[in-house]
């Protein structure tokens, strides 16, 4: 028996996963105190507040962020909202200009810099507020009237507690493409769920995740020299020894990308630079001083891409040798394709199927099914919602896999050739 690089591949993947899928079904079932699922009992201390926008050339939908805030199911006297625009080249400045003077009593303040990347912008946000706490917001998102009274009284019973991350959703997904991404949404929110069982969230998403401004300020405030500042701070917080939490009481929804092309540039964007964090970081990985994070979540940033990359190069490897032994086989008979399917005889050979490889195929296909279904019933949404379910099921599970992975090969391409990302949307 000849032992293949893709057997080894497949059997280490086999096993790799198997012991990561019984670790993360421990922790699902464990007896732990599950997250906040409902909002607070009034009344509470209702500290105050600020939002941070930072803004690069939002124009189109900074008005409807900013609406959202002013909506916020909180005294206005207790919140500020502090509007960065990082040397846009659109009209992002003048829509906010106008949106102040069309509501006077919100206090909402502009700030105008020139173009210096999110990082700094929220370094100019926080170094400008007075508020207890605040939060990033996007200006492509919009958050739930309800969001402070869920999130702020958290931090009421836990002193440890350094920041409080929504419920994040895909706003109104219009083609299959954004649907996809719907999907994904609501299954990394399961996997965040999981994540804080055990204090192991590696990034506070900047749609409206919550801080408590002291600390932020004494960590020295967001690296402006990173391209995800999100999963920086995150980080950053757990080397502290600080706690991250998540709740599904509220939700914020964020735009998605719309073409391929427009998703690509934002992926390579979000996985590049959490390569980059895990390589800053890289003195937390297996350190049991850590915990969990330092055990557990650390070493999974950059080995799922390593895994993608070398599982792939494995299959491709298997399908270029078939296909080359194919091409050999009829290039014996003269490539006469049409006598040998004349002449084909169907027959299975049970005992020569790789039962084994079926075996992976089938316990991954499960697991799938398993986290998706536990996904959406614990976000409270319907798979059918926005209709053709098995479409973009079907596209989230082949072709999107596919699609991750070529990220993660341009990614490896891109350290290899010291090529350089930037604050890409």
């Amino acid at each position: 028996m000849i032992i293949t690089f893709l057997d080894i591949v497949l059997v280490s993947s086999y096993f790799l996963l198997l012991f990561l899928s019984i670790f993360w079904l421990l922790v699902l079932f464990s007896p732990q105190k599950e997250l906040s699922s409902s909002e607070a009992k009034q009344p509470f201390r209702q500290p105050t507040f600020a939002s941070i926008v930072p803004a690069f050339n939002e124009e189109k939908g900074i008005a409807v962020t900013l609406q959202s805030l002013c909506d916020l199911d909180y005294p206005i006297e207790k919140r500020e909202i502090m509007v960065v625009n990082d040397g846009s080249t659109d009209k992002t400045g003048e829509v906010v200009e106008k949106f102040i003077q069309s509501h006077p009593n919100h206090n909402i303040t502009l700030i105008n810099q020139e173009n210096r990347g999110k990082g700094a912008a929220m370094n100019r946000g926080l170094a400008s507020i007075h508020a207890e706490f605040f939060a990033c917001l996007d200006a492509d998102s919009s958050v739930a009237p309800n969001a402070l009274q869920v999130m702020l009284p958290l931090f009421d019973e836990n002193p440890k507690l350094a920041a409080v991350c929504p419920l994040l959703k895909v706003k109104q997904p219009q083609n299959i493409l954004q649907k996809v991404q719907w999907t994904e949404y609501v299954i990394n929110m399961f996997y965040k769920f999981l994540n804080s069982k055990i204090h192991c969230i590696h990034v506070t998403p900047g749609p409206f995740s919550v801080y408590r401004t002291e600390v932020i300020s004494r960590l020295g405030g967001y690296d402006e020299k990173t391209i995800t500042e999100d999963l920086e701070i995150a980080i950053r917080l757990q080397k502290y020894h600080y706690q991250i939490s998540q709740t599904f009481a509220t939700a914020v929804e964020t735009e998605s990308p719309r073409t391929w092309k427009s998703l690509f540039r934002q992926r390579v964007r979000w996985y590049r630079g959490s390569v980059d964090n895990s390589i800053a970081y890289r003195d937390l990985m297996f350190n049991k001083k850590y915990g969990d994070f330092g055990v557990m979540r650390m070493p999974t940033i950059i080995a799922s891409g390593a895994i993608a990359i070398i599982l792939t190069v494995a299959l491709a490897q298997d399908f270029l040798k078939n296909m080359l032994h194919a091409f050999f086989s009829l290039k014996e008979i003269n490539f006469d394709i049409f006598t040998l399917l004349k002449n084909y005889q169907f027959h299975i050979d049970f005992l020569g199927l790789p039962f084994f490889k079926l075996t992976i195929a089938f316990t991954m296909v499960c697991l799938s099914f398993f986290v998706m279904y536990a996904s959406f019933k614990l976000v409270g949404e319907k798979i059918t919602r926005y209709g053709r379910t098995w479409t973009s099921m079907m596209t989230y599970l082949l072709i999107y896999s596919f699609f991750i992975t070529t990220v993660w090969i341009y990614i490896a391409y891109s350290y290899l050739s010291n090529r350089k990302t930037g604050w890409l949307k």
